[in-house]
């Protein structure tokens, strides 16, 4: 059973600077903080959190005990407080088709939508915890050795004119992302160097990865070794969930009229003829992108700049989105959309070089054919979602 307590004040966030008496002071009334973030995290902890394990009943829970703490903070000061009770309900969008009664890992994982968070083994479908838009909430979580906070007091505090305002975002949505951000910390925390070394080989960790595989790449690209001697790897997992992907861009209505193309390619890979598949796949990866400007509604000219923009838009405010979009959005304008050197003795791969027929003839190799299946398959996931109905 949740417990009730009662605040001597509302809390309004933690200090950004430091102020004496009489003073202005910055304050911060919502942020997601982690274990990654090391003393700065614990500093967190022994704030808020920290207060509302104080005022729990004696030995009721230590702070080394929690593994999740959920607190509804109400403007009349009370407080509903849930400590290491809650099921964890994750709303994902699976790599594959999953039956009832299988288990499901991070292999299965293409993005996470949703958090819900439910009072004991209570069904998903009938309403999680209630959290009112007019409350603060603070919620510490682990994921195994990992473990995050994020605060929302933005409720609690009045603005200039003395009134306070509901939070306005999706709050189940929000921790989804943020969810997704502790279980796939390695991915959301590649350094810029590293996705410099990234690019340059044409790599992505593509959401139709394994776990595994996208681990062993950034893991040879912090050691400073070539990606590329994962590319068998690669090659294999792709023709073993080709077929799936084929299945699942028949559903979207920016790929009907590619889909003849995109089958053919994706027959020629298997059939080992990547020459066929990159060459089909290149160019008609942009007709994809400009399908989909069109449905998207943007109004802008379909400039390479823009496509590429409007690719990622459906999900260019989730910032713990497991697609990566505004790291992908310049994927596709540096490295799908790379210029070439004219003069280089070997042009690689890519929509500009293919499409001028100047890249070089060993370049159109399995990793380039499958490479190009997988950025077909981050666009069908960028792209606005299916409808469901």
């Amino acid at each position: 059973m949740p417990f009730e307590i009662k605040l001597d004040g509302l809390p309004g966030g933690y200090s950004v600077t430091a102020a004496r008496d009489g003073e202005f002071l910055q304050v911060q009334t919502m942020e997601f903080i982690s274990s990654e973030d090391g003393e700065d995290f614990i500093t967190k902890l022994e704030g808020l959190p920290n207060d509302l394990l104080r005022r729990l009943p004696p030995r009721r829970v230590s702070a080394s005990q929690v593994d999740h703490l959920l607190a509804v903070i109400r403007r009349d000061q009370t407080v509903t407080v849930y400590v290491n009770e809650l099921t964890f309900a994750l709303r994902v969008r699976a790599g594959r088709t999953i039956k009832p009664g299988e288990p499901v890992g991070k292999n299965d994982f293409s993005d996470v939508v949703a958090l819900r968070l439910l009072p004991g083994l209570m069904n998903p479908e009938g309403g999680g915890v209630p959290v009112p838009a007019e409350a603060g909430v603070a919620f510490l979580f682990s994921v195994g050795w990992r473990k995050g906070l994020f605060y929302d007091l933005g409720p609690l505090v009045p603005d200039g004119d003395g009134a306070c305002h509901p939070r306005t975002f999706d709050l189940e949505a929000k921790l989804g992302q943020l969810y997704a951000q502790l279980l796939f910390q390695e991915r959301f925390s590649i350094k810029e160097a590293e996705w410099q070394a990234l690019f340059a080989g044409r790599w992505f960790p593509f959401a139709a990865l394994r776990y595994q595989t996208i681990e062993e790449m950034l893991a040879y690209v912090r050691a400073g070794w070539s990606i590329d001697e994962l590319a068998g790897r690669v090659v294999s997992e792709v023709k073993q969930k080709a077929p799936a992907f084929l299945e699942a861009w028949e559903k979207h209505p920016a790929f009907g009229t590619h889909m003849p193309i995109l089958r053919r390619a994706a027959e020629r890979f298997l059939a080992g003829d990547p020459v066929s598949c990159t060459g089909l796949l290149f160019p008609r990866i942009e007709g994809l992108l400009r399908s989909n400007h069109v449905i998207s509604g943007a109004t802008s000219k379909a400039s390479q700049e823009n496509l590429s923009r409007s690719a990622v838009r459906a999900n260019a405010g989730r910032h713990g989105c497991l697609l990566l979009p505004h790291r992908f959005e310049l994927y596709l304008r540096e490295v799908y959309f790379a210029s070439f050197d004219p003069k280089e003795a070997s042009i690689g791969v890519s929509r500009n070089s293919v499409g001028h027929g100047v890249a070089g003839p060993d370049q159109f190799d399995a990793k380039a054919a499958a490479i190009g299946l997988l950025v077909v398959e981050q666009l069908y996931y960028c792209f606005e979602p299916v409808s469901e109905s």
